[in-house]
């Protein structure tokens, strides 16, 4: 049941105001609206935001969207992309380093197909910050700032700094009618948790502007956007008559209490009603669409045919859209980069070739498009891998055949959207232990994200305490443009 924070007025029917948006609100719509846009955990919404100018646009950005990769658990750097041929063996591990397409530019033997592409990336060699905990890193990744609780794998609270997306979202708005940010195929999160990790979403923000969640199915080959679909007997005409008469509904409501919240009720709304609505809309997530070949090229799994609905979703009008590495039901506790065991194995076999493929295809496919250009490819996870094998750092169960956690020194990748291709931006030392040469940390890369888009990082938007922040607080690396 959709609950919002506010003062419990009593209208004289002796509901309460909350009562009334719960029974009127949705009840008048017919569709499955709420649990899509977030609206059922609307309980962070605030007028603090609304109340702030949006942030002015800068000029330097050429991107005019950004598909960010997330490699949840921690992806190995020496065994990857920063791979150290000359260190010991003990350090260096199995895997041979193979000459890309950029004279002089090294990458794993295991990304056969992204060696062809290496021109088109910006490989940096030098992110680092301190700490080897899988929230604290990936709230750290996502929002660029260091997490208040940096002990604890927390979920998400009303009070957290607002994701990437949900940046975008609060600045730019939604284009074409479209969700500026959407998520997918999953929240990340261990198996055997009981919630999501915090920093994918609005925080402080208010869950006005949380990224759409969008599912895989059990074959991984099909996303469910849960919620666009009309109930029974409802057609757009009858839908059309409801709108109406909620928006006359919420007129009198207004009068009640917060109109704030009804504001972010509407905007919700509003981008709900334009998916049902628009069959353009709704058909940017059908995959049939697409030929069996290119869906091949992507590969048929959901971080594939995820990377593959990402395009389209950007093609649609989406600004920022994550894609998560997906659970592929291999093991009960962690499917992902937490490579604390058999890491060459897992990494040869499991993780490599479908991040080689679908990778592969999604910067040849925007560039044969003509979109590589207006969108920026981000491919980042919370930290690296140990350089020595078997070293343990926090996690006991790492084995002699696997990498603990290390965030000393560890690799992205950027492409596109402005981004100079065909170059490798800082270092580590001959053990991809610490950074030696131009270091990025986490609001860095934050920082040149929006930059990339045309925000401007010191721009501030205010909390739910009426502090106001900078949308970052790291130096665009502007020497990757």
């Amino acid at each position: 049941m959709l609950r919002i924070n506010g003062r419990a007025a009593r209208a004289c029917d002796g509901f309460t105001r909350r009562d009334i948006l719960e029974i009127g609100g949705l009840g008048a719509l017919g569709v499955m609206l709420p649990e899509l846009l977030g609206v059922r955990r609307a309980r962070a919404a605030t007028s603090s935001t609304s109340a702030t100018a949006a942030p002015r646009r800068a000029t330097p950005g050429k991107a005019q969207a950004c598909i960010l990769v997330y490699l949840f658990g921690g992806p190995s750097q020496i065994d990857t992309f920063d791979m150290k041929p000359d260190a010991p063996a003990d350090f260096r591990g199995e895997f041979q380093a193979i000459d890309t397409n950029v004279p002089g530019v090294q990458i794993c033997e295991h990304f056969p197909l992204l060696a062809r592409q290496v021109d088109k990336l910006a490989i940096v060699r030098s992110m680092n910050h301190l700490h080897p905990r899988h929230g604290y890193g990936l709230y750290y990744m996502f929002t660029g700032r260091e997490h208040a609780r940096p002990d604890l794998d927390a979920a998400p609270s009303a009070d957290d700094f607002p994701s990437m997306g949900a940046v975008v979202s609060r600045v730019q708005g939604a284009r074409a009618d479209f969700p500026p940010a959407v998520t997918l195929p999953r929240w990340n999160r261990f198996l055997d948790l009981p919630n999501e990790y915090a920093g994918e979403v609005a925080g402080f923000l208010g869950k006005t502007f949380d990224p759409w969640l969008v599912k895989a199915d059990k074959s991984g080959t099909q996303f469910n956007v849960s919620g666009i679909e009309l109930a029974d007997g409802v057609t757009l005409e009858r839908l059309a008559a409801r709108r109406s008469l909620l928006s006359s509904f919420n007129g009198e409501l207004a009068r009640l209490g917060n109109r704030a919240e009804l504001d972010q009720l509407d905007v919700l709304y509003r981008q709900a009603f334009s998916i049902v609505t628009s069959a353009e809309a709704r058909r940017a997530f059908d995959l049939e669409e697409e030929p069996a070949g290119l869906r091949d090229r992507y590969g048929r799994q959901p971080f594939g045919q995820g990377m593959l609905l990402a395009r389209r979703l950007v093609e649609a009008g989406a600004t920022l859209v994550s894609v998560n590495w997906h659970d592929d039901g291999r093991d009960v506790k962690s499917p992902f980069w937490d490579t604390h065991k058999d890491n060459f194995t897992t990494l040869k076999n499991v993780l490599m070739p479908p991040l080689d493929r679908a990778l592969s295809a999604l910067l040849s496919d925007l560039d044969e498009r003509g979109l590589l250009e207006s969108t920026l490819v981000v491919v980042m996870g919370e930290f690296g891998r140990t350089p020595r094998i078997g070293r343990v750092v926090m996690n006991t169960a790492t084995n002699k055949s696997g990498r603990d956690h290390w965030p000393h020194a560890y690799s992205v990748l950027l492409a596109g959207g402005g981004v100079r291709g065909g170059q490798v931006y800082g270092a580590s030392d001959p053990l991809a232990a610490f950074v030696k040469d131009r270091g990025v940390t986490p609001p860095d890369l934050v920082a040149t994200v929006l930059y990339a888009l045309g925000i401007d990082p010191r721009e501030r938007i205010v909390d739910r305490q009426g502090r106001p922040h900078p949308l970052a607080t790291g130096r665009p690396v502007v020497e990757l443009m």
